[in-house]
């Protein structure tokens, strides 16, 4: 048989690869995965992920709350597409995006706000590697641990730890300040001096300098310039 012949016919017998879809779907751990094409248009995307969330998959999809990490891969999303994406997925009712995770040039992982319902009683333990934000009381006995910004909407009276993966920008605030022990990176501060009862402290803890400052919650917002959600924390390696 000739060379020709046989390149040709081993042409013929190639088989081209199935095409990979714009979005596949995998649990991993406690939580669903979104893998998303970073060679496909994202338009193709998004009709692609509506099929999966309103076709056969639907059933599977619907049901308790779980959390979604989104991958895309090489591609950077902006911010309309992500909120494209979330709305995309809350339609569900059951899924919650979490965080979105890209790959192009160095590892970048933006974690979604965590949101808990108090009151975190003694000895309970609640940690986010984002910005953690309680509705209710932190009890005495409770601790509250985020690697964002810690935020209470109700009475601070245990224990809360900001930026605990060393980021000394993050804040801890709550509508009453009363902790038993604040920290923030790795800066540790007593309770802050007696409070008067039935009276309520809308105030923030910051790091100025190597030290704890505490100060009324209205000046935070003019102190720094908003930031995302989870920026200047640690990413965590999503099983692929």
């Amino acid at each position: 048989m000739s060379p020709v012949w046989e390149a040709a016919m081993a042409q013929r017998e190639r088989r081209e690869e199935p095409k990979r879809p714009p979005v596949t779907i995998k649990g991993v751990r406690n939580r669903l995965v979104f893998y998303l094409d970073d060679a496909c248009a994202f338009g193709d995307i998004l009709a692609d992920l509506d099929e999966k969330l309103n076709g056969a998959q639907a059933r599977l999809l619907s049901g308790a709350q779980m959390d979604v990490s989104v991958y895309t891969g090489s591609r950077d999303l902006s911010e309309w597409e992500r909120d494209e994406v979330r709305r995309a997925l809350s339609r569900t009712g059951s899924l919650l995006v979490r965080e979105f995770v890209s790959d192009r040039g160095r590892r970048r992982v933006t974690y979604e706000p965590r949101l808990v319902y108090g009151p975190v009683r003694a000895g309970q333990v609640v940690v986010h590697p984002g910005d953690l934000v309680v509705i209710g009381d932190v009890n005495p006995g409770g601790l509250v641990a985020a690697e964002g910004d810690v935020y209470v909407l109700g009475a601070l009276r245990g224990i809360a730890h900001a930026g605990s993966s060393g980021d000394r920008e993050a804040v801890i605030a709550a509508a009453d300040f009363r902790p038993t022990q604040i920290r923030i990176a790795d800066i540790i501060s007593e309770p802050p001096e007696e409070r008067v009862p039935g009276v309520a402290y809308f105030e923030y803890a910051y790091i100025d300098g190597d030290r704890v400052q505490v100060d009324k919650l209205w000046a935070l917002n003019g102190r720094r310039p908003r930031r995302r959600s989870g920026e200047g924390t640690r990413g965590r390696e999503e099983e692929r």
